[in-house]
C-alpha cells in the first residue's frame, strides 16, 4: 500500500510537469524554422508580385477595351435612326461619319522609346443624332420659296404651315436653338443633305404677315472637284467653324444647298469618338456628346489606346464592296484602291456606309524597369497588348436595301 506522502509528492510532480513550457533551445530552433519558412514565402510572393500585377493590368485593359466597344456598338447600330410622333420625317441620309488617317507607305506615326502616339495614328468617328426635345420644322426664305444654306440666314416654320400662329408659339420655339448649335437640312426623301452651326441663338421675325423662327448661320460654299469636273454645293471648307462632326468637309454628291418647305431642319446632338493624344505617353478614348450650345460633355473609355481604326462596307443601290474600306478617301466599288480621274462620286459619301467595323487595340501601362525584359509582337514595346474588333449593321442603314 502507498504511502499517502508519495502519492502527494507524485501528484504535485505530475501537475508540474504538466506546467512546464517551451526550453530556450526549443525557442530558437522554432524561430529559426519560422525564418526560413518566412523568408521563403516572401521570396516566392516577390518572384511572382509583377505577374500578378501584369495579369491584373492586362484583364484592366481587356475590360475597359470591350466596355468602349460595346458603347460604340450601341450608339453605331442606332445611328441616324429618328422618329418624331405625327410627322413624316426620313432617316437622314448621313448616321455615321468615318474620318480615316492613313499612314503614308513606310511612314510611322510614333515616336520616342516607349512609343508615343500622334494623332495621325488613330481614325476617329461622328454619330449623327437629332435632339429630340427639338420638333422638326420645314425651311422657307419667308416669302414662299426655298432656302439656301449658302446664305447666313434661314427661316423656320412648323411642319406643313406657312409659319407661327402666335408671337408666343415663334418666341417659344426660338428657345431651342442656341448660339453655336449644329443644324442639318434634308430633303423630304432623304436623298440629300447639308450642316451649318448657329452664330447666334433662334430670333422671330414676321415676314409678308407670316410668322418665323430665324436661324442665322455660317454660310455653305460650292467647290469644283474631279475628272471630269463636278461642281459641289453645300459644302462646308472650315470644318472647325461650320461642320466639327465632318459631314460635309468633303466634296460629295450627296450635299446641297437648296431646300424647300417640304424638306426638313433638326438641331443634331452627334456623338463623337476620337483619341485624345494631350498627353502623348498615355492616349485616351473618348466619348464627347453634343449638348445645349454644342457643349462638350466628354468622358474617358479606355486609356493607353495605341490603335484606333474604323472600316466600313459600301452599297450604292447597284454596287456594293465585299471588303471593309480603311480610307474615306478611296469609297469606290473598287476599295481599298483609290481611282484616279473620277468625279468623286463616292468619295467621302458617308451615305454609303452600310456596315462599320470597329478596331480598338490598348496596352498596359508602359514598364521603364530595366529588369522588365517583355516586348511584345506589336510594336516590340515594353507592355502587354489586347485588341477588340467588332462589325455593327446600323439599323437605319440597311432598311431600305
Amino acid at each position: 500500500m502507498r504511502n499517502p506522502m508519495q502519492n502527494r509528492r507524485h501528484a504535485g510532480y505530475a501537475k508540474d510537469t504538466a506546467q512546464r513550457g517551451f526550453t530556450m533551445l526549443e525557442m530558437l530552433i522554432a524561430t529559426a524554422i519560422f525564418m526560413i519558412i518566412g523568408a521563403a514565402t516572401l521570396s516566392l510572393i516577390s518572384s511572382q508580385l509583377p505577374i500578378f500585377n501584369q495579369q491584373q493590368n492586362l484583364a484592366e485593359v481587356n475590360i475597359a477595351l470591350r466596355n468602349a466597344v460595346a458603347q460604340m456598338q450601341l450608339d453605331v447600330a442606332n445611328a441616324g435612326a429618328n422618329y418624331y410622333t405625327g410627322l413624316n420625317v426620313p432617316n437622314y441620309p448621313v448616321g455615321v461619319v468615318i474620318n480615316n488617317n492613313v499612314v503614308a507607305s513606310g511612314g510611322d506615326c510614333r515616336t520616342g522609346t516607349p512609343l508615343q502616339y500622334s494623332a495621325n495614328c488613330f481614325d476617329s468617328m461622328s454619330i449623327i443624332t437629332a435632339d429630340a426635345a427639338t420638333p422638326p420644322t420645314n425651311p422657307s426664305n419667308g416669302s414662299g420659296g426655298c432656302a439656301v444654306t449658302s446664305g447666313t440666314t434661314m427661316y423656320l416654320a412648323p411642319a406643313g404651315t406657312a409659319g407661327y400662329t402666335t408671337a408666343a408659339l415663334a418666341t417659344a420655339a426660338a428657345a431651342n436653338y442656341l448660339n453655336g448649335d449644329q443644324i442639318l437640312v434634308v430633303k423630304n426623301d432623304g436623298s440629300q443633305y447639308s450642316t451649318f452651326k448657329l452664330t447666334a441663338a433662334g430670333s422671330t421675325a414676321t415676314v409678308s404677315g407670316n410668322r418665323f423662327v430665324t436661324l442665322t448661320h455660317t454660310a455653305t460654299t460650292s467647290i469644283t472637284a474631279g475628272s471630269p469636273a463636278v461642281t459641289y454645293t453645300g459644302y462646308n471648307t472650315t470644318a472647325s467653324g461650320n461642320d466639327p462632326y465632318g459631314m460635309t468637309t468633303n466634296a460629295n454628291t450627296m450635299l446641297n444647298e437648296q431646300f424647300c418647305s417640304t424638306d426638313w431642319v433638326l438641331r443634331i446632338t452627334p456623338i463623337q469618338y476620337a483619341v485624345d493624344v494631350s498627353n502623348t505617353a498615355n492616349p485616351v478614348l473618348t466619348r464627347t456628346i453634343a449638348g445645349g450650345s454644342q457643349t462638350a460633355a466628354q468622358k474617358v473609355l479606355a486609356s493607353q489606346i495605341v490603335g484606333f481604326k474604323l472600316g466600313a462596307t459600301l452599297y450604292n443601290s447597284t454596287t456594293d464592296t465585299t471588303t471593309y474600306c480603311f480610307d474615306a478617301r478611296a469609297y469606290d466599288p473598287n476599295c481599298p484602291t483609290i481611282t484616279a480621274g473620277t468625279d468623286g462620286a463616292w468619295k467621302y459619301n458617308y451615305t454609303l456606309v452600310r456596315s462599320v467595323m470597329i478596331s480598338l487595340i490598348g496596352r498596359t501601362t508602359p514598364s521603364t524597369s530595366p529588369s522588365y525584359k517583355f516586348r511584345n509582337a506589336f510594336d516590340s514595346g515594353p507592355y502587354e497588348i489586347q485588341g477588340v474588333s467588332v462589325v455593327v449593321n446600323p439599323r437605319n442603314m440597311s432598311m431600305a436595301d
